[in-house]
């Protein structure tokens, strides 16, 4: 093959290969940039957390979720450091490929100028046109010396744009190799913050085992309040469905408005795209049922997802909507009750509202204030997304 053309292919498969590798170790940076941002959030969080509220559940749950993040994050760059490990090989190997082609571009040349110093006075060009057997064969003497100057130059340029890819190459191989030293770096690092946080998570649950009475007493009444403001959400709900519901047989159907079943398509369309109800946070606790954290044998039922914010930190709704309700159960905080067409959201534990019912709400418009909990030293919120009386994971709803 073509010396030309085979460097041709080569650089056309390293552009291939680049770009696969490129559009993964995108992806698996930005993960890794929205780890690490998550858990500085978090460290803050629990940072800010005082010494008698590090004996809570709600800094365990905190807690969890930065061990969570950190073996996310360690596993991500594991990923990254694999892939590098790849294009490292990739590398090494066009290289080696362009080294071989450059080492055939030499011989020849070395080939071409030992002739061309045989012919080089007119005299022995003459006689190297003479001596051929035949006419045909002097003339075809005679074009190889025509074009004998100009292959030598082109085999020169080739010779030299080989030895430019083999440094470039030799510059991008030894920058791969710094970039995964730093990522096997930032690794090691980050297995030994995991280390010290589960120590930290064994250091709470043996204190928290230790109130075992007291935490069911604390836990029956969180549940009580809850279930009060579930009931709530649920009968209000209903109550706004039941005109437009009609039951016949064993089928129910919504009868929507051109409004609703707009407002309803454009909230279903934006599923897994829907912004957070809050600028900054974290998941503390997530939909459904789940063991707690540290009863045995209690589990815990969530109608949305909890998420822990730093201090004064303002709701929004996550989508257009109409205000249809406060809900205000003292000790609870006030909850907020959005429609969109066949879906409802609910903003809970607020403790300042700056809307009320009729009122139309934009896609991040701030609803109020989050409560700010003295006892655990946290602030929460609670997201809540239904269709109709069916309640959704947020989860997989909002932007992740």
């Amino acid at each position: 093959m073509d010396i030309k053309k085979l460097i041709s292919i080569l650089i056309a498969l390293q552009i291939i290969c680049i770009c696969v590798y490129s559009q993964s170790r995108e992806e698996l940076e930005k993960k890794r940039k929205q780890k690490e941002e998550e858990i500085r959030l978090t460290k803050k969080l629990l940072e800010e957390t005082g010494e008698k509220q590090k004996k809570s559940i709600e800094y365990l749950n905190v807690l969890k979720n930065q061990i969570e993040t950190r073996e996310s994050l360690i596993n991500t760059l594991r990923m990254e450091t694999r892939y590098l490990s790849e294009e490292i090989a990739e590398s090494q190997e066009i290289l080696n490929s362009l080294q071989k082609d450059l080492n055939t571009l030499k011989k020849e040349y070395s080939s071409m100028v030992r002739f061309a110093f045989k012919t080089r006075n007119n005299y022995n060009k003459i006689g190297f046109i003479l001596s051929a057997s035949s006419f045909n064969q002097s003339y075809k003497r005679l074009k190889l010396l025509q074009n004998y100057s100009q292959y030598r130059k082109k085999q020169m340029h080739l010779i030299a744009q080989t030895g430019q890819a083999i440094n470039g190459k030799i510059n991008e191989l030894n920058s791969k190799v710094v970039e995964k030293n730093v990522l096997l770096d930032v690794q090691n690092k980050e297995k030994s913050s995991l280390e010290q946080d589960k120590e930290s998570e064994n250091k709470v649950l043996g204190d928290l085992k230790k109130k075992e009475g007291q935490l069911k007493k604390e836990l029956a009444a969180k549940e009580k309040i809850k279930a009060q403001i579930n009931r709530q959400i649920e009968e209000l709900i209903k109550k706004e469905i039941k005109p437009a519901t009609t039951t016949k047989g064993s089928t129910t159907t919504f009868a929507n408005t051109p409004e609703g079943k707009k407002l309803s398509f454009d909230f279903s369309e934006n599923k897994g795209r829907l912004p957070w109800p809050v600028d900054k946070g974290i998941v503390s606790e997530k939909f459904g049922t789940h063991k707690h954290p540290t009863l045995d044998d209690v589990e815990v039922n969530n109608n949305g997802i909890k998420i822990v914010c730093p201090k004064n930190t303002e709701a929004r709704a996550i989508f257009n909507g109409i205000v249809k309700n406060i809900i205000n159960i003292p000790g609870s905080g006030k909850t907020v009750l959005i429609n969109h067409g066949e879906y409802y959201t609910v903003y809970m534990n607020l403790d300042e509202v700056y809307v009320k019912p009729g009122d139309k709400v934009s896609t991040k418009q701030k609803l109020g204030k989050i409560k700010y909990d003295d006892k655990s030293g946290k602030t929460e919120t609670e997201l809540q997304i239904w269709r109709l009386t069916t309640k959704q994971d947020p989860l997989i709803w909002i932007m992740r």
